[in-house]
């Protein structure tokens, strides 16, 4: 995965060094791409080190099992997530504009990944509860980070708004990539428009037709 820092590991394992950090990234990066195209209960783990180019022995020095590397990669997904949010909004004043952006930044994550978090979405929260507590606490953070926006924009539920606009976010960008068929796409940047306006002024606020403004189906 592309820019992501964060290690799953625990504060109690030894420190990798660079070259283990590379092997580790490379393990993720395969696991990723095997779990779009084979779905959770279809992956082996060797196939990941299949598509990797290492061996089984390296992937166990990083990883206990399958489920490992998945749980892996939904807390990093989630630490990228919340990361890019951060900084496509920081420096936004305008309360209105920081929203647009931070659904921009949204849509555009869901573009680049979207086949693993279908993947992280459908399956993963059926594999046991802690898969459904990472993922919780993903939207907890992120509601918390929309809602003084909201707030700014007169919004006095703020809780319940931030959460009903990931809801909605969620839910347009999945209909965008595995339902919208045989038309063009919209861009980030129109979602976002069109959300906002949903969210702020009601669905007669949309403006018709939609720009489509580019972008790709996965």
């Amino acid at each position: 995965m592309t820019d992501v820092s964060v290690s799953s590991r625990t504060t109690s394992e030894s420190p990798l060094t660079e070259r283990q950090w590379v092997r580790r990234g490379e393990l993720l990066e395969a696991a990723r791409r095997v779990f779009e195209r084979d779905g959770y209960h279809g992956t082996t783990v060797s196939a990941v080190v299949q598509a990797a180019g290492l061996s089984q022995g390296a992937f166990y020095l990083y990883f206990a099992d399958k489920k490992a590397v998945f749980a892996a990669l939904q807390e990093e997904t989630a630490t990228l997530l919340r990361r890019r949010i951060y900084w496509g909004t920081r420096d936004e004043a305008d309360a209105r504009r920081r929203l647009e952006a931070g659904l921009k930044t949204y849509f555009e994550f869901y573009e680049e990944y979207a086949g693993l978090i279908r993947r992280l979405t459908i399956e993963g929260l059926g594999i046991d509860e802690s898969f459904e507590a990472r993922q919780t606490e993903l939207h907890q953070t992120l509601a918390t980070a929309f809602e003084p926006t909201l707030r700014e924009l007169g919004v006095r539920a703020t809780a319940v708004a931030a959460f009903a606009l990931l809801g909605l976010a969620a839910q347009v960008a999945y209909w965008q990539h595995f339902q919208r068929k045989d038309e063009p796409s919209m861009s980030a940047a129109a979602l976002a428009r069109a959300c906002a306006s949903l969210f702020l002024e009601g669905a007669a606020s949309i403006p018709t037709p939609l720009p489509q403004e580019g972008g790709t189906h996965a």
